[in-house]
């Protein structure tokens, strides 16, 4: 288990979700929430970083530019495995941040395997597939150099595939991410348990999250915040649960977000939680900003696709779980919070 590891990641959910595959006893998984901050968290000490570039929806050149700025200062010789973290459907960059990574690594080969059998999410001749996939989309059409795209469809495939193709730089989802942690002998994370008091907050308006947040209310009150403002200040006693909400004024995403971490850093102070679970992905970036946090130490998975971990507050250790808007069923955050409340 001795590999050090470096992962790129265009969005922090991608990072964590990624990194935690490595997560075991005896190992550092850090993730730099910013590309300036990549060096300095890998100087500190860590067998894996995962850097945030948060550069999906930018332009290309700022994307190139981004990921240029997190291996800057890093060496690649101090890594045994290289991973362009992409999303699962292809979506941003994928090409061109590629290439800033093989021009950097020195990689003499590219695989890009970017199946989550686990999730349905397949590679069949050549071309991704299955679970939210409405059209086979070709792989190699991303890059703008030459890729090896080998069909996926099993963890076992992907197992294979890894074993064949020792020193490649390697481009992929979470199933890949795990197949190479499978291989440097690093089996699946323990799950974790968040600590009470939790505090849940939601900025996402994925129906989805918003299915869950209805299902929470059954157990316990929902604060509700208009354009991401709080009406009302929260009560410190038992769970709270903060979600953004429609307001009666239009404004962009962009400041709903910033005026939803506001509310949660808020709430936050006032309530001092021991657990933050936080839905969708800009608005983790946003409240992680206004709290300070900019690295994050993955301990361990809440169950498949939350990662959980851990960074020290003022007042004391503090968990925190980030969760992509879309992910999971309706009663998931209801579970979350009674497995915690059973723990007092």
């Amino acid at each position: 288990m001795g590999e050090k590891v470096l992962i790129v990641a265009d969005d922090l959910t991608g990072a964590l979700d990624s990194a935690v595959g490595f997560a075991a006893a005896g190992r550092t998984v850090r993730v730099a929430r910013h590309p300036e901050g990549a060096a300095r968290v890998w100087s500190e000490g860590c067998d894996v970083l995962a850097v945030n570039t948060g550069s999906r929806e930018v332009p290309t050149d700022l994307a190139y530019a981004r990921v240029s700025e997190a291996l800057n200062g890093l060496n690649p010789k101090d890594f045994n495995i290289i991973i362009k973290k992409v999303d699962s459907r292809l979506k941003g960059h994928v090409g061109a941040e590629t290439e800033v990574l093989l021009a950097w690594s020195g990689a003499e080969k590219v695989v890009a395997a970017p199946a989550i059998p686990t999730m349905g999410r397949l590679v069949k001749d050549g071309a991704l597939t299955g679970a939210g996939v409405d059209q086979p989309i070709p792989v190699s059409d991303r890059f703008t150099s030459s890729v090896t795209v080998p069909d996926v469809g099993s963890d076992t495939d992907l197992d294979r595939i890894v074993e064949t193709n020792r020193g490649a730089l390697w481009v992929g989802a979470r199933g890949l991410t795990f197949a190479l942690a499978r291989a440097s002998g690093v089996s699946a994370p323990e799950t974790g348990a968040l600590r009470d008091p939790v505090m849940i907050a939601n900025g996402s308006r994925d129906p989805v999250t918003t299915a869950q947040i209805t299902a929470v209310e059954v157990i316990a009150p929902v604060l509700h915040a208009p354009n991401g403002v709080l009406l009302g200040d929260p009560s410190p006693d038992g769970p709270v649960i903060l979600s953004i909400a429609q307001g009666d004024e239009i404004i962009s995403g962009a400041q709903a977000a910033a005026q939803f971490a506001q509310s949660v850093l808020a709430c936050v102070r006032r309530c001092e939680p021991a657990s933050l679970l936080i839905c969708g992905g800009e608005s983790a970036q946003a409240a992680l900003d206004l709290l300070g946090v900019e690295s994050l130490q993955v301990i361990s998975e809440l169950r498949p696709g939350l990662p959980l971990c851990e960074v020290e507050a003022p007042w004391g250790p503090l968990k925190i779980v980030t969760k992509s808007g879309g992910f999971g069923d309706t009663a998931l955050l209801r579970e979350v919070l009674q497995n915690a409340q059973e723990k007092l």
